[in-house]
This record gives C-alpha cells, structure tokens and sequence, in this order.
C-alpha cells in the first residue's frame, strides 16, 4: 500500500497514542476482547481505509449531494446500501443519515464538521449493516439533535430511540469532537456492542446517556454525560454472558438522574478518570471490579452497590456470586445511602477507598452479606453507626471499627497515632459522622493507638486525606490496642 493512497484517521489503542501514516491491519493488533476473554467487534482494519474510496457527502441544509456510489440522496435523507467510507460535511435543518445495508464490511461514516437536526427521528440511523465505525475528523466539531417526538421506523419495537441509533456493532473514534442532544430518548444507543476508542464526546439525555446492549468498552477519549436516567449502561435480557461494561482508559465525567454507570452483569474499571457529581447509585453491577483508575461519585443513595436485582435489590447473602472486588486505583465515595453495599461480598487486595457514607442509621458506610477480606490498601469509611461494619475477621489486613459517644461535625479532624506521635491517619470528612472503619498496614498486631478529634494539620489534603504533614493535636478521644484482625472500640 502506497503513502498517498492511505488515510488513517486515527488507531488508539490502550497504552498507545495516535499516529498517522499507512500500516496494514497485520502490523498491529487484529482485535481485543473483552475482560472475560468474549470476543467483541473490534478489529484493526476498522481505522485503515484508502483515502481514493472515500465517497463525500456534501450536506446543504435541506437537500445533500452525494460524490459517489453506495449511498442515495432523497430530500434531507441519505441512504448508505453499501459497505464503504463516507465523508460528511454540512448542515441539515430536518434531516438525516440511514445506514441500510446487508454487506459484512465496514461502513465508515467520517464527520468531518456537520450539524444534523432530525425532529421526529435519529439524526444517525443505523438500520442495518456488519459493522458500523463513526469517525470523528481531526479538529472537527459535529452536532447532532433529535426532536421530542418519534415517529418511529418499526413500531413494534419502538425504534429507533435514541439520536444515535444502532442495530448493528458501533465504533466511535477520532481526534475531533462529538455533541449529541437526545431529546426524545438515549443519546448514543448500539442494540449490539458500543466501543468508544477516543474523541470529546459530549452527551445529553432524556434517558440513557450511553448505552450498549450486549456490551459497553470506553478505551479512551473524553466523555461528558448529563442523562435523565442511566449515564453509561449495558443491559441485555437475552444473554447472561454479555450486558458488561468495561472502562480502560479515558476520561468520564456523568450527571445522572438514576445510576451514573450501570452494567447488567460485569462492570470493570482498569484505568481512567471517573467524575460521578449526580447519581441515585453511582456504580451498579452483578460483579464491579476496580483495578486502577480514579473514580470520584455522589449519589443519593448507595455509592457503589453489587447486586444481581433480585428480591427488590437485595441479593443473597454468603454463597452469592455478586462481588465487589478492589485491586487498586483510587475510589471517593460520597453516598447518601450505603456507600459500598454489596449484596454479597467485598474483597480488597490495594488501592485507597475513601467513604463519606450515611448520616442516617438506617444505612451504612460498609454494607455487605457476605464477607470483606482485606489484604493490602487503604480503607476510610465515616457514616453514621446505627449499621457500622468493619472489613471481616477472615481478612489479613488489621482493622479498626470505632464508634463515637456523639456525632462528629463535618469538615473537623481525626488522627490516629502510635504510641511515638507518628500518625497513621489524618482525615477530614466531608459530612457529619459517628463511626469510622479504618485499615491500614499501618495498623500492627499489638501496637497501641491514640485517637484525637479536632485539631490542625498541614500537607496535601486530597478529598480529605492529608499526608506528608504534620498534625497539630486537638482532643484525644481514646486509645486502643490492635488485638486481633478486627479492633473494635466503644461498637455497641
């Protein structure tokens, strides 16, 4: 393949940047799977195309002019019926792009600064194809908008319903920009798997925010989501193995008015910035697991909540297959209900996990049924005492569960110290609280601990946490001495 006869948009892959030039699809990857080793539609040639067989479509506000084969114009609508690479740029006040075609190929839909505006359906309909890849031009700035009202395509099933509609596996990748106001319904909706590889997304939405039905990958880019319902989401009824979602990199800021990333099944974070500000339940899956990445969230009631969905919410207790398990990264949680509820168990083997939990007795910063084994990282988690829990006696990292005489104001100090004044421990809450659960490496079997409230502190304070300062002591409230994996002081 020559130079001049090539034209890669883009190739991301995790761990790799952006390039330009001409490789063929055998020079890098051929495709990935996912985190249980089910293979998903990904594959290199999806970014490698011939600049000579791109067909541009010219769109100019009520009609659209076609440069080619594969596709046809009728008034504001345009038809692609062969497998291809289409070129957009333009506007429509009422229109919109139809793929409808039976090819197993690629089709390729490259926006390349349009604005589309469909009242009463998707402004990308993708109808019918083997594989769909949108391709979002360098310093492109694309929009698209749906109306408030559907007049749907198959009425049976209601669809299409979401301003980017997709039958078939979609891809979207590219160094531009993409704003998606989904008035009716989703924003971005596959009914097959949804791959999001780069670009700035930004998504409003009467329901969902994102979503893919058998699966949901984000392996980069930066994605704004303000959704009425689900932000990120994956859910399919007919296939146990799939409705997963899975997050290697990017970076993911969500406002939503159910849970800020929901997966049916499987919910796996390797890396990325996750910013959760509004949510009913942040993180909500049959089994999370978190690996790296830094994920802040809010939500009205559970932060982080494993569940199967049965009996209302409340899944099995020991025995169950939901499980949170955290290898790393670094997770806020700010929850009005639970903040890490497990209807099952929790596992901890790294990382930093910060819980600003309940001022309500009637739920807790810890919630499981099962069992809690920590073996390594740092565990914080203030909230209210009426249904304190500590990680479980099983675990190998030593544990302090601390319940206090009187509420604790927000925003005031704790510290915990050895017996030589070195501190393992300074935290400031971001809301009132009665109990803290703490573990620590820094918690050694047969050590004693002073405990201070109020007080002063230097350093870095991060969401509260301050180290690599120095505590100026207020009040010391107790002491205690480690005596078995689990110290409890003043729990009822």
């Amino acid at each position: 393949m020559k130079t001049n006869n090539c034209l890669i948009l883009a190739l991301f892959w995790v761990g790799t940047a952006f390039f330009s030039g001409c490789k063929t699809p055998d020079e890098v990857n051929p495709s990935e799977s996912s985190t249980d080793g089910t293979s998903v539609h990904d594959e290199a040639s999806d970014y490698v195309w011939n600049s000579t067989d791109v067909i541009p479509v010219t769109l100019n506000g009520t009609s659209i002019t076609v440069g080619g084969s594969g596709a046809t114009a009728s008034g504001s609508k345009v038809t692609i019926t062969s497998a291809g690479t289409y070129s957009f740029s333009g506007s429509l006040s009422d229109g919109q792009i139809i793929v409808n075609t039976t090819d197993k190929a690629v089709v390729r839909l490259i926006l390349n600064g349009v604005s589309i505006t469909s009242a009463n359906s998707a402004p990308i309909y993708i109808k019918d194809s083997g594989k769909t890849v949108i391709a979002l031009a360098d310093n492109s700035t694309n929009t698209l908008t749906d109306g408030t009202a559907y007049v749907y395509d198959v009425v049976a099933d209601e669809e299409p319903n979401a301003a980017v509609f997709s039958k078939s596996d979609l891809t979207i990748f590219g160094n531009g920009a993409l704003t998606v106001n989904g008035r009716f319904g989703d924003a971005i909706a596959s009914k097959d798997g949804l791959i999001i590889k780069s670009g700035t997304i930004t998504v409003s939405a009467a329901d969902d925010g994102i979503r893919g039905k058998d699966y949901l990958i984000i392996d980069g880019g930066q994605l704004n989501v303000t959704a009425k319902a689900d932000g990120l989401k994956s859910s399919n009824d007919e296939d146990a193995t799939l409705d997963y979602v899975t997050i290697n990199d990017g970076t993911i800021a969500v406002a939503a008015g159910d849970d800020g990333i929901h997966a049916e099944s499987n919910l796996v974070v390797n890396n990325g910035t996750i910013t959760i500000s509004k949510s009913y339940e942040g993180l909500e899956g049959k089994t999370i697991t978190l690996n790296q990445g830094t994920i802040r969230l809010v939500s009205s009631d559970d932060g982080v909540n494993v569940s199967d969905g049965s009996g209302g919410g409340m899944g099995t207790a020991t025995g169950s297959s939901n499980l949170l398990t955290i290898n790393g990264g670094y997770l806020l949680v700010n929850a009005s209900g639970d903040g890490l509820d497990a209807n099952g168990s929790i596992v901890m083997t790294g990382g930093t996990v910060l819980v600003n939990g309940p001022s309500g007795n009637g739920n807790g910063s810890l919630d499981y049924d099962g069992t809690f084994k920590i073996s390594g990282g740092l565990l914080i988690a203030v909230g209210s005492s009426g249904m304190a829990q500590a990680p479980g006696t099983t675990s190998t990292q030593n544990s302090v569960l601390m319940t206090f005489t009187s509420s604790q104001a927000a925003n005031s100090l704790v510290n915990i110290q050895s017996a030589d004044g070195k501190s393992i421990l300074t935290f400031k809450a971001a809301k009132q609280y009665q109990s803290l659960a703490f573990s620590s490496a820094g918690l050694v079997q047969g050590s004693t601990y002073k405990v201070f409230t109020g007080g002063s502190a230097t350093g870095t304070n991060t969401d509260g946490l301050f180290t690599d300062g120095t505590y100026t002591a207020g009040t010391q409230y107790t002491s205690f001495t480690v005596s078995s994996v689990v110290t409890k002081v003043n729990t009822r």
